[in-house]
């Protein structure tokens, strides 16, 4: 492999202190090109143009449903139909609004983005400030590292890696673990934020308690996101019909957040490591983000505007701040980059396709490490 590095990249968190060597090749000719591509004054402005008027989108759709269905109070079959287009107003601002601006690519300010980044508080219910220590540092930073990178740390529920502890139970995991995905976003919603502020970490990475305008933001954000989605519709509604509503809603809003991100990353073509081998060998970053990233679907031009461009995650891990619209022509640079530096670039040619991987993947691993007694029954 042709990479070089120089320096090294530590992150601060709360277990041993896990390092990257930072640069090499394969990078500084891949962000070489990309700030080229961006250089230009009218790609940036076209790029942000199409952004802001996906937000436009998002929000006239989740507005116009809430509206329909608290107000209008439409018969079931219409009734249904606004509840669609709820969790399809909901995704996008997930995936298309919060996401960007929590990752610091929505608008060239902190103050700004933050202030974007709320709508996780307000519209999806869950902590952006909590949220950013858990995505930004502890995944991003440690992508597919046991331990470290919480997002597949789901123990003792689903065994999503080699390194973690085989148990009888995994055996069905890749039947079981749908169910476990449509409650991710009632669990953010309901408390597992406020755990881990408490516990003052998440996976290995601090977060401390946040202070000051972030706590307002916090307690602010989970009132109103309470306020709409609960207590308004309690106003027309008996309190069954919005308990089953809200649960449906999140339900689905859950299982389509969580199945996006594990098709990236949760996939048998995607790398895994443990603490004690990268101590053993020390990864240059980038290689480490491509090779346990996999983008899918990357033709798919309705797929990647819905998914806010997270079916491009390679180029999502590499330019986090670049804005999820320009991820198509930034793959076409990190694709040729990649092939010329002997770096592993994997990309999922259908839906289907990085499903049935994702599905063998859990299915492997549930049967990995069990006794051959248990797995023939």
């Amino acid at each position: 492999m042709a990479e070089t590095s120089a320096t090294v990249l530590t992150v601060s968190a709360a277990g041993p202190k896990l390092s990257f060597h930072n640069g090499g090749d394969f990078i500084l000719e891949t962000r070489q090109e990309v700030e080229l591509y961006l250089a230009s004054r009218r790609t940036e402005l076209k790029g942000r143009l199409q952004l802001y008027t996906k937000t436009v989108v998002a929000f006239a759709i989740l507005v116009a449903s809430w509206i329909t269905i608290v107000f209008v109070r439409p018969g079931v079959a219409l009734g249904l139909l606004a509840l669609a287009g709820l969790v399809a107003g909901t995704v996008l601002v997930g995936f298309c609004v919060q996401h960007d601006a929590n990752h610091g690519a929505y608008f060239r300010t902190r103050r700004f983005n933050h202030l974007m980044g709320w709508t996780a508080d307000a519209m999806l219910g869950f902590s952006s400030y909590a949220w950013r220590v858990k995505h930004n540092v502890a995944h991003h930073t440690y992508t597919n590292v046991d331990g470290y990178d919480d997002d597949i740390s789901q123990t003792p529920f689903a065994r999503l890696m080699p390194s973690q502890e085989p148990k009888p139970w995994y055996r069905l995991q890749h039947i079981y673990i749908w169910p476990l995905y449509s409650v991710m976003v009632i669990r953010w919603q309901t408390g597992a934020d406020i755990a881990a502020l408490v516990r003052r970490r998440i996976g290995k990475s601090t977060v401390r308690m946040p202070q000051r305008w972030d706590l307002a933001g916090l307690l602010v954000g989970k009132a109103f996101f309470v306020g709409w989605a609960i207590v308004a519709p309690l106003f027309f509604y008996p309190w069954w019909v919005v308990a089953v509503g809200y649960v449906g809603f999140t339900m689905a809003t859950s299982l389509v957040t969580a199945t996006t991100f594990q098709l990236a990353h949760c996939v048998e073509e995607a790398d895994f490591t443990s603490a004690e081998e990268m101590e053993a060998e020390k990864r240059i970053w980038a290689v480490h983000e491509v090779e346990t990233t996999v983008d899918f679907c990357p033709r798919n031009a309705f797929l990647t505007w819905v998914l806010g461009g997270l079916n491009y995650q390679i180029e999502h891990h590499l330019f986090p701040r670049v804005p999820h619209t320009h991820y198509p022509r930034i793959a076409e640079i990190v694709r040729r980059n990649a092939a010329k530096h002997g770096v592993r670039y994997t990309a999922q040619p259908s839906l289907w396709v990085a499903l049935r991987s994702h599905h063998r993947h859990l299915r492997r691993l549930g049967r990995l490490g069990v006794p051959v007694e248990i797995e023939m029954g």
